[in-house]
């Protein structure tokens, strides 16, 4: 009988799950998913790591097989309830119910506003919004937040919008507030006016502002609004907040954040007037405080209204924290019910929306020191992963309420796996920005995301089992592979996944390596255990040949081996020049000198050169295009760059290699030839090339679909939806 031993002591919980996680993969190189491993190894546990065993197990009928002696199953069920009867004590403060003003919201989990560009031209919310939307709402979030909605069409950011500024966007709402109820959820209505921060293309007239200053991003000069202007606005405001009300909202939320409009007028980096709406602070208050006023009188003093402030601008002159706890004083004697505390302006736009280089909870010690100052409830956002820490972000006091915003968008159904204690299965968010930031700053304009796919295609996307079931291989374990496999497999076919090398991740596990890139470990490892929850048959070091599939006779063949990386064609490389590639160099197989040149200053170029500063090494790039890294998103890119020029690196741009000799390079700029010498390291990062032989060579024997980098080298988001779309149609 196999036997597998663990430490008896509680605190050695960490390496029972380590060697269980160890076990696993090992049982996949053996071609078994965890419950036929579970079955087959009879695993003898210590009580007191049933805990670690079930997060890791992912199934009621995987956990009863991992104890096969006497009365296992009933072993089994005990243990389970009482680790589900832990997980309510560990989350308790963040799933009590909380009451702003008169309405009481069920748990403190809140979807803040977040610009999805789902409505239509006429600034209507569409039935793909509601279905977005109502997912959350499905999924357990106390309390839902309608985004950026505009009080009048010269408030517009984005052309799809939502809007309150006529009756005839009420009705969209009111359904919008029926299906959000059904779930026993909260619905707030964001209302705001971009003033300088959008484009007179967009806004369809001359932006506005409190002063004519350009907003360092949009760049546009705005008119400066005149007192006949800022009435019309207030009235505005109040008329967007009644159409709200109107339509069942249970509150409104003032947008005084992220320099749009009012906080165009509030902040002194802004407003440069001298009226009565500039010049000290309650000058500058003025227009947030008639607007606070105005709307007050519409709702009636027992609606909620809600106030978003960035706790800090984080640019010279913008608000500090000092002078932020004072404006929330005067407001909330104004009447304002509660804060949402962000921080940031579009000059400061890498902290509004945090990626990864950022900590955890950015805005947490902000947001309790508003909650002291002012002693009323306040909603905290800025990169919360999680329940785990929302429920200490509660627990202590920080804050009243958690905005999860990113990992909403990537899994609407966190609530509910937190509360029933699947937090395993909960999708994470690796905090990228490349689908909800860089997917509104693209060619749609609209949110997506790279963890999850089906973001904004609810309406139109679902899976459903296939009706003939079919026997389908994967070629390649990396995230466009795996999402395929999982999606194939929840289809209701079945899948066998290989993979050539010893683990999975493909080129997104080499991303992960990198400075501050951990997160993205977290998709594959979230991707992996769902195949084999699944019934995914995961084998590693295992490549996919004419022989194997001749042998596995599959109905469909999935190619996602990825790309390789190369020397681009044109340029020489001498006979004694032994340049390595950037990957080698993240995964350790090489050892290198002091004096590096990474030869190329893309993403993977700029990452990699950033590792070995890490290392203490001298580094240089030299990159064909006019900036460096410029294919990341905006956010990275401003953090790695930042940490780049604060390590020493050099940075040469406009340079196209002509010859890699042994110790540097000979490169064209201005079209003059140039030569880099005396470098003890040459790293290659010049761009891939898709791997798409298996596809040539299974030509004929079946169906052969290629995805993901073997079909076209792009990025990760693209690669995971080509996954997810084929699997869908198959």
């Amino acid at each position: 009988m196999a036997r597998t031993s663990y430490p008896s002591s509680d605190h050695n919980a960490l390496a029972c799950e380590s060697q269980y996680k160890n076990k696993t993969f090992a049982d996949q190189a053996g071609r078994a998913t965890v419950g036929q491993t579970a079955s087959a190894n009879r695993i003898y546990l210590n009580p007191a790591h049933w805990k670690v065993l079930f997060r890791l197990t992912p199934s009621p009928q995987a956990r009863a097989g991992l104890c096969m002696g006497t009365g296992a199953q009933e072993q089994s069920t005990k243990a389970e309830s009482h680790f589900r009867k832990g997980v309510s004590i560990l989350f308790n403060s963040l799933f009590s119910p909380i009451t702003i003003n008169q309405m009481t919201v069920k748990n403190r989990l809140v979807v803040p506003p977040m610009v999805t560009n789902y409505g239509n031209e006429a600034g209507e919310i569409t039935d793909r919004h509601i279905t977005y939307l109502e997912q959350r709402a499905r999924g357990g979030f106390g309390l839902i937040t309608l985004e950026a909605t505009a009080v009048l069409r010269s408030g517009l950011g984005f052309p799809r919008q939502v809007g309150l500024w006529s009756d005839t966007q009420i009705e969209g709402l009111a359904r919008l507030v029926r299906v959000v109820h059904h779930h026993g959820s909260k619905l707030s209505v964001q209302l705001y006016h971009a003033g300088r921060q959008t484009l007179s293309a967009v806004a369809g007239t001359q932006v506005v502002s409190a002063s004519p200053l350009p907003c360092p991003s949009c760049k546009e000069v705005p008119v400066e609004l005149d007192e006949n202007a800022i009435r019309k606005l207030v009235s505005a405001f109040a008329s967007a907040a009644e159409r709200a009300r109107d339509a069942g909202a249970d509150a409104v939320e003032i947008h005084g954040a992220h320099g749009y409009l009012l906080a165009q007028f509030t902040s002194a980096y802004s407003n440069r007037r001298v009226d009565m709406y500039g010049g000290s602070l309650m000058g500058r208050l003025r227009f947030p405080l008639e607007i606070i006023a105005a709307v007050r009188r519409g709702v009636g003093a027992d609606f909620p209204v809600i106030y978003r402030i960035s706790a800090r601008e984080r640019v010279p002159g913008g608000l500090t924290l000092e002078e932020t706890l004072t404006i929330a004083s005067i407001l909330k004697d104004a009447g304002v019910d509660a804060f949402h505390v962000s921080t940031g302006v579009y000059g400061s736009m890498p902290y509004i929306i945090p990626p990864f280089s950022l900590p955890n909870g950015l805005n947490v010690e902000d947001a309790r020191a508003i909650k002291e100052h002012t002693g009323i409830p306040v909603i905290v956002a800025g990169k919360i992963p999680g329940p785990w820490m929302a429920e200490s972000v509660v627990s202590g006091g920080r804050a009243d309420l958690v905005a999860i915003g990113r990992p909403s968008i990537v899994d609407p159904d966190l609530p509910r796996k937190s509360a029933s204690g699947d937090y395993n299965d909960i999708r994470p968010c690796i905090f990228c920005n490349q689908g909800c930031i860089g997917g509104l700053n693209g060619p749609e304009m609209e949110m997506s995301c790279l963890s999850n796919p089906s973001v904004g295609k609810e309406h139109d996307y679902s899976i459903h089992k296939a009706p003939v079931k079919k026997k389908v291989m994967v070629a390649g374990g990396g995230p466009a592979g795996l999402e395929a496999a999982r999606v194939l497999a929840l289809k209701g076919h079945s899948v066998v996944l290989c993979e050539e090398d010893d683990r999975l991740g493909g080129q997104f596990r080499i991303a992960a390596l990198p400075p501050e890139k951990q997160p993205l470990a977290k998709l594959i490892r979230w991707q992996t255990e769902q195949c084999l929850k699944v019934g995914v048959t995961i084998r590693t070091r295992t490549k996919v040949t004419r022989d194997l599939v001749a042998e596995m006779k599959p109905d469909a063949v999935v190619v996602a081996t990825g790309s390789k990386h190369r020397i681009p064609p044109g340029i020489t490389v001498s006979e004694h020049s032994t340049p390595v590639m950037a990957a080698d160099v993240l995964l350790g197989r090489v050892s290198l000198g002091q004096r590096i040149l990474v030869m190329g200053g893309g993403a993977t170029g700029c990452e990699t050169a950033d590792h070995l500063l890490q290392l203490g090494k001298e580094v240089a790039i030299i990159e064909l295009l006019d900036e460096p890294a410029k294919d990341l998103e905006s956010s990275q890119r401003f953090f790695l760059l930042k940490r780049l020029r604060a390590k020493g690196a050099k940075i040469l741009t406009g340079a196209k290699i002509r010859e890699i000799h042994e110790d540097g390079v000979s490169y064209e700029k201005d079209g003059q030839l140039h030569r880099e010498r005396g470098f003890d390291g040459l790293v290659a990062a010049m761009g891939s090339a898709p791997e798409d032989s298996l596809a040539t060579e299974l030509s004929g024997m079946t169906d052969v679909y290629v995805i993901g980098d073997a079909r076209q080298v792009r990025k990760a988001i693209e690669a995971i939806r080509e996954g997810w779309q084929l699997a869908l149609g198959i």
